[in-house]
């Protein structure tokens, strides 16, 4: 797969190599995604990499162009009017008939794009409307664009991209109970309902065993909490989830620093994963272990 980038500050166009990444487990946009007729074998999309960028561009980064010039003045266009915000956009092969919704239906919203932020908005929003405070856009979608363009690492780039496939997966459940996409208000309880399973959502997805938050190293793992932001920390809902991640980590490390995870792995003949191949010094392990400790001490 061939990625081509141009990064907009406001309306001005500026070269930019933009670095996707992780892989994720959602389904990638190249040569398997089916938009039918074969005229053009460029699928192009406007990533929106900032908070200012992120609703004035959020029409077009919810559609596929068939064309990197195309995207690069739908780009330009809605950057220009973010007042300073920027956008990136990236290329991939594929066929492309012309250009339309990346999630046309519902039923195409099973299969969330990888690293693709515009599940929030056009499955989630549509199906379930619940304006710019639900989660889909006040939270899914602006900390799915804000960890998007975080400065990771390798690993912490993985994790990002795992961990935004596994919570856009838990909320195809929702969007296949409501069925049809609707521009009618949802309740203020159907509302709840999906803030409640999203949330119930993250301590898993953070800490999947294939790629979990706890064997980050502790630079990304800073930037993780400083790109969700003291003030989200601080509110009930997030510290309670950061309360059951912090618990999850301790074991995790625990276990990891006592070999116990590398004996079951082995007794159970699977394949290894990030947590059995963590190649960290024990002193670091130990470093991690007691930060999250400290961490679940301070959000008690």
């Amino acid at each position: 797969m061939s990625h081509a980038t141009r990064v907009f500050a406001g309306s001005l166009p500026v070269s930019l190599a933009f670095v996707l990444l992780a892989s994720g487990c959602a389904a990638p946009v190249d040569e398997t995604d089916t938009l039918e007729s074969p005229l053009s074998s460029v699928q192009a999309r406007v990533l929106p990499t900032d908070e200012a960028s992120r609703a004035s561009c959020r029409a077009v980064a919810e559609m596929v162009y068939c064309s990197e010039s195309d995207a690069r003045a739908a780009a330009a266009q809605c950057a220009g009017g973010s007042r300073g915000g920027s956008v990136a956009v990236r290329t991939s092969v594929g066929p492309c008939a012309s250009a339309g919704a990346a999630y046309p239906t519902p039923a195409s919203c099973d299969e969330p794009r990888e690293l693709d932020c515009s599940f929030y908005s056009a499955c989630v929003e549509r199906s379930i409307p619940c304006g710019p405070s639900g989660y889909a856009l006040g939270f899914g979608e602006k900390y799915c664009t804000a960890f998007r363009a975080a400065n990771l690492s390798a690993a912490g780039k993985k994790w990002v991209g795992r961990t935004m496939a596994c919570l856009q997966r838990a909320l195809v459940p929702e969007i296949r109970e409501a069925g049809a996409f609707t521009t009618r208000p949802a309740s203020a309880e159907r509302c709840a309902e999906v803030l409640d399973t999203a949330f119930a959502s993250h301590p898993d997805c953070y800490t999947a065993k294939e790629s979990s938050i706890c064997f980050l190293p502790p630079g990304d793992i800073v930037t993780v909490l400083d790109t969700i932001g003291l003030r989200e920390i601080l509110t009930r809902r997030t510290s309670s989830q950061m309360l059951t991640t912090a618990g999850i980590c301790i074991g995790q490390l625990t276990q990891r620093l006592f070999g116990f995870s590398e004996k079951r792995a082995v007794a159970a003949g699977r394949s290894a994963t990030i947590e059995d191949d963590v190649v960290a010094p024990r002193d670091e392990l130990e470093a991690s272990l007691a930060e999250w400790k400290k961490l679940e001490a301070e959000t008690r």
